[in-house]
């Protein structure tokens, strides 16, 4: 059998089947090359999801601890920030630390390696972005549960209408 060598950049311009496994350099491939007629499988994709949290700006925040989503499928939370809505803390002992939590059952863990604390240096809907995630505790799987939990210390209580995002990646089946 003759083996034909390809030292050079090649260029196809109609289809190509190979006969095994194929390992392509990255980036290689995008939506452009993805036929609408045979459209890659749903369990080959993550879909990404923002999901927030937003507290009522009518009442000063004491604290939180909200629920913001039920994980369907296996992925990870990919950032996370948190600002405030309408009035930020004005005292300068007044701080409210948020963190998000993931819920296994009757497990908690810190999707975050430190809480994300906000007070009278931050400016209204500027987010302040988390210090760093997790590495096992940013990842989930289907049933855990993702939490926001935000608790304030100091005085007087004048924060008010705190803003919470996060980006995740889901499996989509």
């Amino acid at each position: 059998m003759a083996f034909n060598n390809i030292i050079s950049a090649t260029h196809f311009e109609e289809d190509v089947t190979f006969g095994s496994s194929v390992t392509l350099p990255a980036n290689t491939i995008s939506n452009d090359n993805v036929k609408s007629t045979d459209p890659i499988d749903a369990e080959k994709v993550e879909s990404r999801f923002s999901l927030r949290y937003v507290q009522d700006e009518g009442s000063a925040l004491v604290s939180a601890d909200e629920m913001i989503h039920v994980c369907r499928f296996a992925g990870e939370v990919v950032d996370i920030d948190a600002s405030f809505g309408s009035i930020i803390p004005t005292a300068a002992g007044e701080t409210i630390s948020v963190v998000v939590v993931k819920q296994t059952g009757a497990t908690s863990d810190d999707v975050m390696t430190a809480p994300i604390v906000l007070d009278t240096s931050n400016v209204v809907y500027t987010p302040e972005g988390q210090a760093g995630l997790d590495g096992a505790g940013k990842l989930f799987v289907a049933g855990d549960i993702l939490r926001v939990v935000a608790t304030k210390a100091g005085t007087p209580v004048v924060a008010r209408g705190l803003i919470v995002n996060l980006a995740i990646n889901e499996a989509s089946l």
